[in-house]
């Protein structure tokens, strides 16, 4: 969760969660913003990316180009028909992109959104091809299943997973599934928190943080932040119907908040990271069953740290030998490296240049990180050094209002 929205010990900061929402709410979600108009063609040799924001200081999703050499990026184009696009996915074919809109008043109701764009894949440029409810309040995370037959979806707010179908051109159909989440209320703060956090995590019910399939696609995995489960499913690919796992449930220490996770990429080994106590859990991971079986658990803050912090995002490298997490309020990525049998070890970090790194994403080439930094309204460039793990600022700030998510276009 974003979780500036829970906690009174930094009230001068008025982008949060609610403050966002009722801004939505004032902007209504019919009759959005016009698109705005192209700026220019991506260069050749360029990758196109975008980035999804919270409006109104972002103004929606943005089109980028990425100079691969530089590892700079350059606005092409916005598109304004959209409240709160805080998470973007694409789809495995690269023709359409699915964005969420984080809001608790779609349709009159109470809860959130997700739009399917067709994508022009000589220029980048998106056309809107219909938005349907995300079947639960203020969504924080979606993907596409690998199959192409359907978008994930993890509402916070609301607790729970949705299954949407896709159509043969792309655009979204009602949900053929929700799972809502259910079990007893765990607390605000876990045993091994940084001392001196004055920053919890949201327990006061389900709070689903992410959902993804598994390498092999036979499983659906979701976090769920509210109640320190991480939840196991199979997906029938011809109903849409999610069925609880042989194991269904994985459980993180009370008060840790399970957000973000990655496996890695010889699909045997799983990573998850805990937004509260700032730590990650390596796992062994049985691709057969769905089962986990714990192996290691270490902070991603340095030695001796003390104060407040809530981690983020999570990604790991193509070759499987680092992993990188986020630190908002810390403000920087620590860089794990992963040594024999999957096992971690915490080997350095690097400060992100400005505030809230809410997520941060590797570019297609592996050379370069891009942190979104939701409060300091810009996007910071690293260059990554694959022996070392180790990542070098660029000094390259592009500017964007509330930037949440980027994507890769390839």
């Amino acid at each position: 969760m974003n979780n500036d929205n829970e906690t009174n010990w930094n009230d001068r900061d008025k982008i949060t969660r609610r403050g966002l929402l009722a801004t939505g709410a004032a902007l209504g979600v019919a009759g959005l913003l016009p698109v705005a108009a192209q700026q220019r063609q991506p260069a050749r040799g360029e990758i196109l990316a975008y980035i999804g924001t919270y409006t109104p200081n972002g103004e929606g999703i943005y089109l980028c180009s990425m100079n691969p050499a530089s590892g700079t990026l350059t606005l092409l184009n916005t598109f304004k028909d959209i409240e709160n696009p805080s998470w973007l996915a694409l789809d495995p074919s690269r023709r359409y992109l699915y964005a969420l809109s984080e809001v608790d008043n779609f349709g009159g109701g109470k809860n959130g959104s997700v739009s399917a764009y067709a994508i022009n894949r000589t220029n980048g440029d998106l056309t809107r091809l219909n938005v349907v409810s995300s079947q639960g309040s203020t969504p924080a995370h979606l993907s596409v299943h690998p199959s192409g037959k359907y978008v994930l979806v993890a509402n916070y707010f609301g607790g729970s997973v949705a299954v949407l179908p896709l159509q043969a051109n792309g655009a979204l159909g009602e949900a053929s599934d929700v799972h809502v989440d259910s079990g007893p209320r765990n607390p605000a703060r876990a045993a091994d928190d940084p001392a001196g956090n004055f920053a919890p995590s949201d327990h006061s019910g389900p709070r689903v943080h992410m959902v993804e399939a598994d390498p092999s696609a036979r499983f659906v995995i979701a976090n769920d932040a509210g109640l320190d489960q991480s939840l196991i499913w199979t997906l029938d690919l011809q109903s849409g119907k999610l069925t609880p796992a042989q194991t269904p449930s994985v459980a993180a220490p009370p008060g840790s908040a399970p957000r973000h996770f990655v496996f890695h990429p010889n699909g045997r080994l799983f990573y998850n990271l805990h937004e509260q106590d700032s730590m990650l859990a390596a796992y062994d991971y049985n691709p057969a069953t769905g089962g986990m079986a714990l192996k290691q658990t270490i902070s991603v803050l340095p030695r001796g740290f003390a104060g407040s912090n809530l981690a983020s995002e999570l990604a790991i490298s193509r070759d499987g030998r680092f992993l990188y997490a986020g630190n908002r309020l810390h403000d920087t990525i620590a860089i794990i490296a992963v040594r024999e049998g999957g096992r971690i070890e915490w080997v350095g970090e690097e400060w992100v240049r400005a505030d809230y790194p809410r997520s941060f994403a590797l570019d297609p080439t592996g050379e370069w990180m891009f942190s979104c930094n939701q409060k300091g309204d810009s996007i910071t460039s690293f260059r990554i050094d694959r022996r070392s793990g180790a990542l070098r600022f660029t000094g390259h700030f592009f500017p964007v209002g509330s930037p949440a998510n980027i994507t890769f276009l390839t």
